[in-house]
């Protein structure tokens, strides 16, 4: 047998201090063991898909200087196998701009200056068979994870990681594949509807309009959405409910069955927004308005309510009216998730729910 060479000794020196080197982290570092209370898509695993997740220094002070090496989904608890299949990704790491308490909806407001594509491929998604039921342990095995190893190594410098994803399904190979996700649950956030709406959209009962509960929290970023005449101008009425609804043509507008939800002396704060086409072929046809409202992080919001209601100006038609209440705590998840398709500039944001995610470092 050959006698190890001094450089032979030397590099397999360097490779077991390499590998030796390297770690795991969990984030959240609660559930590294357990699985968490919620469950979220992986983008491209059926559908095209955006995802952004901004975690906050908070997850990441030992992190400081590493280098970020791969990352992992882990599937969610739940009695049900998941069969294998595909995708393609592109993930792009960098030092948002932005915080996880109040990402923005664009999602190129959330990619830092020193945004880095770590990987460009097809990634695999694995047989796995039923595990326990929620909340019960979920090991970080093969079968169980979908995992990244990125192509070029990303440095983490501080401040909030900003974890950009965009996924494809690949032909043959889509599956219902989920993993596992942590949502904060504040109590008090509630959205009840007290008047109906008129006008073309929203089926029989012209629901047209939405708020977000789960949004409505201190410190967090309201959203409030409705559907309307693509291209045509719209505006959210914000204020207090009127004890009955108003018609319209008592207040000079021609609009036969469309009511004021609002109580037009309690001082309405009225906001514009465009009705989009909605660039996802799913939804072709449909156009949709969004107004995003910040919450001060103060506990003055604590359970404040007040109402919405839109109008789509191009008909002269209001929605239905929101009374809306105001969670009475300030968000401590400090990660986000922003997630739309890839084909639109902004997505759907959530500071109180994001994957379970695992990063290798070194």
């Amino acid at each position: 047998m050959a006698t190890p060479s001094i450089s032979h000794i030397l590099s397999l020196a360097a490779t077991i201090s390499a590998l030796s080197a390297q770690s795991f982290v969990v984030v959240p570092a609660a559930f590294t063991n357990i699985d968490a209370l919620s469950y979220e898509w992986i983008a491209g695993a059926t559908d095209p898909q955006r995802q952004q997740t901004l975690i906050g220094p908070s997850h990441l002070q030992g992190l400081l200087g590493q280098t970020i090496e791969a990352l992992e989904f882990r599937r969610t608890a739940v009695v049900e196998a998941y069969a294998a299949g595909q995708m393609d990704l592109t993930v792009t790491l960098s030092t948002s701009p932005s915080t996880a308490l109040a990402p923005s909806n664009q999602f190129a407001a959330n990619v830092g200056a020193n945004a880095l594509q770590v990987f460009q491929g097809t990634v695999n998604l694995p047989a796995s068979p039923a595990t326990g039921p929620r909340q019960t342990p979920v090991a970080w095995t093969t079968n169980n994870i979908v995992r990244i190893a990125f192509s070029q190594p990303f440095v983490y410098m501080g401040g909030t990681l900003c974890i950009d994803i965009t996924g494809a399904p690949i032909a043959g190979q889509k599956t219902w594949w989920m993993a596992d996700a942590v949502e904060e649950v504040i109590a008090g956030t509630q959205v009840v509807e007290v008047s109906s709406g008129c006008g073309i959209y929203g089926g029989p009962q012209h629901r047209w309009s939405e708020a977000h509960a789960r949004s409505l929290v201190p410190g967090g970023v309201g959203v409030f959405r409705a559907q309307g005449t693509p291209n045509g101008l719209g505006f959210a009425m914000f204020g207090v409910p009127a004890s009955t609804p108003i018609p319209l043509g008592l207040l000079g507008l021609p609009s036969p069955g469309c009511t004021l939800g609002l109580d037009p002396l309690g001082g309405a704060t009225l906001i514009p927004a465009w009705f989009e086409p909605e660039v996802n072929p799913d939804l072709a046809g449909l156009a949709t308005a969004e107004v995003l409202l910040p919450v001060p992080a103060s506990a003055t919001m604590f359970g404040l309510q007040m109402a919405t209601q839109w109008l789509d100006f191009a008909q002269l038609a209001t929605s239905n009216t929101l009374h809306w209440t105001i969670g009475g705590a300030v968000p401590a998840l400090d990660m986000a998730l922003v997630e739309g398709h890839p084909l639109d500039d902004k997505g759907n944001v959530t500071n109180y729910l994001a994957h379970v995610l695992r990063l290798q470092v070194q």
